[in-house]
């Protein structure tokens, strides 16, 4: 090569821009490299590992919201109920009282039967 027979055998071996020194800073270019690919899968390993436990905490979420919708609507049901159930009572009271008023009257006169 043309290089070789310019520059001197010494410096060739030991100064800043000697074959010694290149071998270096491209040993170091490639230990980067490893480097920086390593650090890329683990990045890339943590952001699906992430984006899994991000889809588990949605599907999560949608169950809760639906196990929520049914507690709702049943709360609201027995809720409907018992206000269906105190209106017929009510409504029975008032129909018993005034359908026994007459009999109830006529005991407070004549006495109970033992």
């Amino acid at each position: 090569m043309e290089a070789d027979t310019i520059v001197p055998q010494e410096r060739r071996k030991a100064g800043p821009y000697g074959t010694v020194a290149l071998q270096e800073a491209w040993d170091k270019l490639y230990r980067a490299r490893s480097i920086l690919e390593a650090e890329q899968t683990h990045l890339r390993d943590d952001r699906i590992a992430l984006q899994g436990e991000m889809e588990a905490l949605r599907q999560r979420e949608q169950i809760l919201a639906k196990r929520e919708w049914h507690i709702a609507e049943y709360e609201r049901l027995i809720a409907l109920e018992k206000a269906e159930e105190a209106d017929k009572r009510e409504s029975e009271s008032t129909l018993s009282k005034l359908t026994r008023a007459p009999f109830d009257m006529a005991r407070s006169v004549f006495g109970q039967k033992k």
